[in-house]
């Protein structure tokens, strides 16, 4: 019983993953796409999960790829895309536990300085949900998740410049 209501709350997790992206799928984004270029791959760690049955355990690793697209205006980091199928063919499996499996894609095999197109749009704390053309398929967008860090990061020193709050020393190192 227990397992069925972890691959219900899997299937659940992932029917939310899948409502809540697809006002993304229905829009072509090319008009809105940004050049950005290709900086580095790294991985992502998503964590270590256990299954257990008929009297042995097996422990998992699990990870992703994330790559980082550098713009003017700072660095985006663009995770790989989840594969749905194969999340939810793995909690069925292996449980709610089970990691989301990621896709491997084009980006995997990008070199440091090639030109990559992409749509993002980040919300307040700079998550991002991204679009990117898929080469293989004209037409055809790649959905991921990714964040961004500007270069110029907004800080706490410029609130209380001209105020008559701070100490003459620290108005003269900060309100430039």
């Amino acid at each position: 019983m227990t397992h069925t209501i972890g691959i219900v709350g899997a299937l659940a997790a992932a029917a939310l993953q899948i409502a809540l992206t697809s006002p993304v799928y229905a829009k072509d984004h090319s008009a809105e796409y940004q050049v950005g270029v290709f900086s580095s791959t790294g991985t992502l760690s998503d964590g270590s999960y256990a299954q257990c049955g008929g009297g042995g355990c097996r422990a998992y690793s699990a990870g992703h790829n994330v790559h980082y697209v550098r713009v003017a205006s700072g660095l985006y980091a663009i995770e790989s895309p989840v594969s749905i199928g194969g999340t939810l063919l793995l909690a069925m499996i292996e449980g709610a536990n089970a990691p989301d499996v990621h896709k491997q894609w084009f980006m995997d095999q990008l070199h440091a300085g090639d030109k990559i197109l992409f749509w993002a749009q980040c919300n307040k704390h700079n998550n991002c949900t991204m679009a990117l053309p898929n080469p293989d398929k004209p037409g055809k967008e790649f959905i991921t998740q990714g964040y961004f860090t500007p270069d110029v990061a907004r800080t706490n020193t410029q609130g209380l410049c001209g105020k008559g709050k701070l100490s003459a020393a620290v108005e003269a190192e900060v309100c430039k």
